[in-house]
């Protein structure tokens, strides 16, 4: 059986610069905040005028932060690497059987890109993925591993359940990209896949707010998940109730706006 393999490198300077710029001004949760809780001086940032500028800062605070955390970040890098080589396989059979998908043969590998950003978006198109450099418990660093790598086949299966979906709902404002959010740590506390991860996954706080009657949206869906679960249906049926179900709650979503991936600019910064 052919499984895919997550290769762990650094992530690329022009990369960490685009994502540490679009956090800090272009997101719409605020999630700048937990960059400057990590990197304070970064702060610095907010005082300076013109785009150009702030890249020029930014640039220049990565680069001396990397250089004189460079022993760290590699050590992170192959810590994280082991950890995840005595999962990998387990997780990725595991996948494929609690979603009744099939890796695709013609793509075999991932990209973990080691990063100073505690924010860890993905990126479908290519299958990689950011993963902050410092998590003190190695647990943390799998659930960050665990969940962008399960995007890449949960959307696969999609697309074979909703052969007319379009990829840019694969990622923010919209609904099929909320929902992707929700499920992934719905399927990581798979009792399953807890006996790997041994921590329960986490959802978005923005989602956590949110409710459908008395339960919040996540215990919602968690619901229809053991359901699912209880009667044995396929998972193509639940993702079709899911996705039905989150279309009937979709005006709780208005104004719910986060920049990921495909949000991020293309400035060569490097």
């Amino acid at each position: 059986m052919l499984l895919p393999k997550v290769n762990f490198v650094n992530i690329s300077l022009s990369l960490e610069i685009d994502q540490i710029y679009d956090f800090l001004f272009q997101n719409k949760w605020g999630w700048g905040k937990y960059i400057i809780k990590k990197h304070p001086k970064i702060k610095k940032v907010y005082s300076i005028k013109g785009e150009d500028n702030q890249i020029k800062f930014l640039r220049k605070y990565i680069v001396d932060y990397r250089k004189s955390h460079e022993s760290s970040i590699e050590d992170s890098k192959k810590r994280y690497q082991k950890a995840w080589r005595d999962k990998e396989k387990d997780y990725f059979e595991l996948l494929q059987d609690i979603m009744s998908a099939k890796w695709p043969r013609d793509r075999r590998n991932m990209k973990a890109m080691v990063s100073i950003n505690p924010i860890c978006p993905r990126f479908i198109n290519d299958w990689s993925f950011s993963i902050f450099y410092k998590y003190k418990k190695i647990e943390d660093a799998m659930e960050i591993i665990m969940h962008e790598s399960c995007h890449f086949l949960y959307f696969e299966k999609w697309k074979k359940v909703f052969p007319n979906a379009k990829n840019k709902t694969f990622d923010s404002p919209y609904i099929e990209w909320h929902l992707s959010e929700i499920l992934a740590p719905i399927i990581l506390n798979d009792p399953k896949i807890q006996r790997l991860l041994k921590k329960k996954a986490d959802f978005y706080e923005e989602h956590k707010k949110i409710h459908i009657g008395k339960k919040s949206l996540p215990k919602h869906f968690e619901l229809l998940y053991k359901n699912h679960i209880k009667k044995e249906s396929s998972f193509d049926n639940f993702l079709r109730e899911a996705y039905s179900e989150i279309k009937r709650h979709e005006n709780k979503f208005v104004g719910l706006r986060v920049r990921t991936d495909s949000g991020l600019r293309k400035q060569a910064c490097a």
